[in-house]
């Protein structure tokens, strides 16, 4: 009886579980941290990415010109592919950019005063310390003239000015300093640099020597609605004069296309000082830029007797606007919004001339002369821009140019010449 009692008892308890094992103690391991993916993205490049740690962008530039000199050269090239660049630029970890950029055509000239530069364009290391304080080492433009500043897939018209062309250093081997304050509003370069760059040179002028350059720009008006898009700047640049050849070494001018030298070089030797100013405005679809370029060479024991000369003398300057027919922002470049893309309409009027400043009995183009004739040109840009995309471009411009000196022009009385070209761009 008992044991039903305890039986019955039995059936009302709950019915515990058995106990679980304990858990086997886990394995240590190290952490990983997932790895970041690397992307394909194309804004204004085709561009490789991890993150902000690693981004480097894939460069071409390819321009090819259908033209027609005025001055009628006995030989020109008619077409031409006159850039044909590649090259990439990069960043790592947010705080150093590289940039490699080469020329790859093979053009010769037969004029004597002309250099094939060197195939290598940009070959730079930039290191981002902070806002106002990034270093550059390598190969790259020295900070002096706006319209030599801008690239060449930005500019508006065809060719460069002629004060960009032969008075702006261009690129040279260096070091610079330079940053930005106040939100972009005051931007900063100084560098040193090998020489004095590829513009000042050519296979027979080996230019100037070291040479120290600083560059200022800003935005002052950015209070005033019609000017917030203005920015001025100026730059000066001190190279060093070493004459030690016996051929004269300082600076030339020639004309827009068929590079027609109506200025010759004069023996210089001691220092080349250069100095500009700048301003490049826009508002919506209006823009217009204005620069003025001083270059003087000393010429010290230059003359016949070993007597010091009055300094050599090359200004230059033009003034330039555009209008996107179509409505579009004035940027660099225009993006369309239209399938059809969009129009932009540009003049452009400048002056080139070289001289000395001063000098003693009657200007004379002679090298050695102390009063040195003025000799120049003045050259009127008219161009349409159609940007088919924001990476192709198609350019008709026409170009008139009026030589200063009759005796020093590629035709006879120093008649005015215009000069058509057709260019057809890519650039991403």
């Amino acid at each position: 009886m008992l044991n039903g009692v305890l039986a019955g008892l039995m059936t009302l308890l709950p019915v515990v579980p058995a106990a679980a094992p304990p858990p086997a103690p886990a394995a240590k391991s190290s952490v990983q941290m997932p790895a970041a993916d690397l992307e394909f993205r194309w804004r204004d490049h085709p561009q490789l990415r991890t993150g902000r740690n690693f981004r480097i962008d894939f460069l071409a530039k390819f321009q090819w010109d259908a033209r027609h000199p005025g001055d009628e050269p006995s030989d020109f090239d008619t077409y031409e592919i006159h850039r044909a660049r590649l090259g990439i630029e990069g960043e790592l970890f947010n705080r150093i950019q590289f940039s490699l950029e080469r020329e790859m055509t093979e053009r010769e000239s037969d004029d004597e005063t002309t250099r094939k530069k060197s195939a290598w364009k940009d070959v730079y290391v930039d290191a981002n310390f902070a806002d106002a304080v990034q270093v550059r080492v390598g190969k790259f433009k020295i900070p002096f003239g706006l319209e030599q500043l801008t690239g060449i897939s930005n500019l508006d018209f065809v060719y460069r000015s002629l004060s960009a062309n032969y008075l702006a250093p261009a690129r040279d081997v260096g070091v610079a300093v330079h940053g930005r304050f106040f939100d972009r509003g005051l931007n900063y370069w100084a560098g040193w640099f090998r020489q004095d760059g590829e513009n000042a040179r050519s296979s027979r002028i080996d230019g100037a020597d070291e040479t120290v350059a600083v560059r200022v720009t800003g935005t002052p008006f950015r209070s005033v609605a019609a000017l917030k898009n203005t920015e001025v700047g100026g730059a000066v640049t001190v190279s060093a004069l070493d004459n030690l050849s016996v051929i004269p070494n300082g600076l030339r001018g020639r004309s827009v296309m068929s590079q027609f030298v109506f200025y010759e070089p004069v023996f210089v030797k001691g220092q080349r000082r250069r100095y500009e100013v700048d301003a490049d405005w826009s508002a919506g679809p209006v823009g217009a830029r204005a620069e003025y370029t001083h270059v003087l060479d000393t010429r010290e024991g230059q003359g016949l007797a070993d007597q010091d000369l009055a300094d050599a003398r090359a200004r230059g300057w033009y003034v330039s606007g555009s209008w996107v027919l179509t409505g579009e922002e004035k940027k660099r470049p225009v993006e369309p919004k239209r399938k059809t893309g969009a129009l932009e309409a540009a003049a452009r009027y400048e002056r080139l001339w070289f001289d000395s400043a001063g000098g003693e009995g009657p200007a004379l183009r002679n090298p050695r002369a102390d009063a040195i004739l003025s000799s120049g040109e003045y050259v009127l840009s008219l161009g349409i821009n159609w940007y088919i995309t924001r990476w192709v471009k198609l350019q008709l411009q026409t170009i008139r140019e009026r030589p200063q000196d009759p005796q020093r022009s590629p035709l006879t009385a120093g008649e005015v010449f215009w000069s058509p070209v057709f260019r057809f761009q890519v650039g991403i």
